[in-house]
């Protein structure tokens, strides 16, 4: 689970300020103290996520989100690092939902409806069609490679 307070708060993986005093309360060696602690930190950090102030994401809901942006050229902005910074998605596996061969060369549509278009002109040695099995993998520099069915891959670059 990852709990963010704030998108300035997610380049270092520092606790919310709401966590760190709600874990503060089991110092606390009086019962009814610890108890009290405990139930005004719960209560406020209830609040800030009913305000949208604290937003808590499961690791495997940042996952979903670091693959479904695969390939988009964004911004930097860190906010699904700290899950876990080494759990950087190099490859998506998936499978051909449409293709089709243009003047730009090959564009194909991946049953998660990303849609990725050729930019070198190298041949496809058979033609992509629906259902194939895919991978699309991280180049240098920024380049994406699209290999359908193992055959060698052709550049491409995600523009859906």
């Amino acid at each position: 689970m990852v709990i963010l307070a704030s998108p300035a708060d997610a380049k270092d993986p520092v606790r919310a300020p709401q966590l760190e005093r709600l874990v503060a309360c089991k110092a606390m060696a009086d019962p009814a103290a610890r108890l009290a602690c405990y139930d005004r930190e719960v209560a406020s950090i209830d609040q800030a996520e009913q305000r949208n102030e604290l937003v808590i994401v499961e690791k495997e809901q940042v996952r979903k989100a670091r693959r479904t942006l695969f390939g988009l050229s964004l911004p930097r902005i860190d906010l699904l690092a700290g899950a876990d910074n080494d759990d950087t998605i190099d490859q998506i596996d998936s499978k051909i939902a449409a293709a089709r061969q243009g003047p730009g060369g090959w564009r194909v549509t991946l049953e998660d409806g990303s849609i990725w278009q050729q930019v070198d002109d190298k041949p496809m040695f058979r033609d992509p069609k629906p259902g194939d099995t895919v991978i699309v993998s991280r180049g240098a520099l920024g380049s994406y490679f699209l290999r359908v069915n193992k055959v060698p891959a052709i550049k491409v670059r995600r523009i859906i």
